[in-house]
């Protein structure tokens, strides 16, 4: 009996914590219809515009997509290439609070290492799970620290590179 009640006890707060942060509860590689749900910016995209060939790229505000986690001023991007979400990635500049994706990725996906949290450590972890390719990166843009954590699959990864996406806000 005590097993049981462990497991469940267990469970409500895995889910309660991916619930939470919904950004975390669109599967990479689902068709927009579904994303659009959460993502309602996407209700404007249109795959002729963007052509076969391009990825559209939405920005907005993380904290907005994610009630559980201390995001605040932190951008998300969501990148969809015909008609599917090919990306997600969460990108901080706050000087004040360099490890906001530090604390998220924790709490959310796994640790990438308390080294990390270190205003001199630039670099790269691999924090992949399964089929997702997931990144954990923090490095200097000027005299400023940026973290970025990206999320994909290795079947749309190709298509969250810079160079064939188009901003598709502003």
């Amino acid at each position: 009996m005590r097993k049981i009640f462990l497991y469940f006890i267990f469970i409500f707060f895995t889910f309660n914590n991916s619930f939470a942060c919904q950004l975390l509860n669109v599967p990479i590689g689902s068709d927009i219809s579904n994303a659009s749900s959460t993502f309602e910016f996407l209700d404007d995209y249109n795959e002729e515009v963007f052509g076969k060939n391009n990825s559209a790229r939405y920005e907005d505000y993380a904290a907005d997509f994610c009630d559980g986690s201390d995001l605040k001023g932190t951008d998300l991007e969501v990148i969809v290439y015909q008609s599917k979400i090919a990306g997600i990635n969460l990108i901080n500049s706050d000087q004040e609070n360099n490890n906001l994706i530090y604390e998220f990725a924790k709490n959310f996906i796994r640790d990438p290492g308390e080294q990390v949290k270190n205003k001199d450590w630039k670099g790269y972890v691999d924090l992949s799970v399964g089929n997702l390719v997931i990144a954990y990166t923090k490095t200097n843009v000027g005299d400023e620290i940026f973290e970025y954590l990206e999320i994909s699959n290795i079947e749309m990864f190709d298509y969250t590179i810079d160079e064939e996406i188009i901003d598709a806000t502003g």
